[in-house]
């Protein structure tokens, strides 16, 4: 009688490979999608907080700023873009903010010229007064994904006041979303990744949401903000 043994054959052993190997190449794809959209997801919470944040500021402190950025619906790093300590070179972006305090310290009663939000501190001496856009600077998500803007120019006041009766929209993606043929374009559902996108009003008013287009292949610039 022969014995019989336990194990496996190897054309079982080149079958279970086979699957495993199948296997990952279907999760791998999907784990790495995840992480990416959670980097987006991750950077628009902390920009929107961000926003909050200066909404309050700017009722506390009686401030109005007025912001410009270079260039709409252009994807630009963080860094380049809504955050400022880093002071990177790149930063086109300007941020004029005055109130009472501010006019009477720069001898500017009309307001005229402003200082920069981020940097207040310098003139009032009080770290607490410098204002931004996003909070929590230079962190892991910042680094991996895109910022761009719906307009070049916008008006942040104190709550009850306005400057302007639009809106701006944020909108973030990641580097994984970017055209290969334009480094400051991000497509819409590329790699099945979600533009995020988060927007203010004069008031102060903000709602975050996902940047819908119409059609797959129309221009960036002709989405709407989905808010949740």
């Amino acid at each position: 009688m022969k014995n019989k043994t336990n194990g496996f054959t190897l054309i079982e052993m080149v079958v279970a490979l086979s699957l495993l190997s199948i296997a990952a190449a279907a999760t791998v794809p999907t784990i790495a999608r995840n992480r990416w959209q959670k980097d987006v997801d991750g950077y628009a919470i902390k920009l929107e907080s961000g926003l909050l944040d200066l909404k309050a500021k700017l009722g506390k402190q009686k401030t109005s700023c007025e912001i410009e950025f270079a260039k709409a619906y252009s994807f630009q790093t963080p860094e380049n873009l809504v955050e400022f300590s880093q002071q990177s070179s790149g930063n086109a972006t300007t941020m004029q903010c005055c109130n009472s305090e501010i006019s009477q310290l720069t001898n500017d009663p009309d307001c005229s010229n402003g200082v920069p939000g981020y940097s207040l501190s310098t003139l009032t001496g009080r770290d607490q007064d410098n204002l931004r856009m996003v909070q929590y600077e230079s962190t892991p998500e910042s680094k991996s994904v895109r910022v761009a803007v719906s307009t070049t120019n916008f008006g942040f006041t104190p709550p009850g006041t306005t400057l302007n009766a639009e809106q701006i929209t944020f909108l973030i993606c990641h580097e994984q979303s970017l055209s290969p043929d334009d480094s400051k374009a991000c497509i819409a559902d590329q790699k099945q990744l979600d533009i995020r996108c988060v927007q203010i009003d004069g008031t102060g008013e903000v709602a975050s949401g996902i940047w819908k287009l119409e059609e797959p292949t129309s221009p960036i610039s002709s989405g709407l903000c989905t808010t949740t």
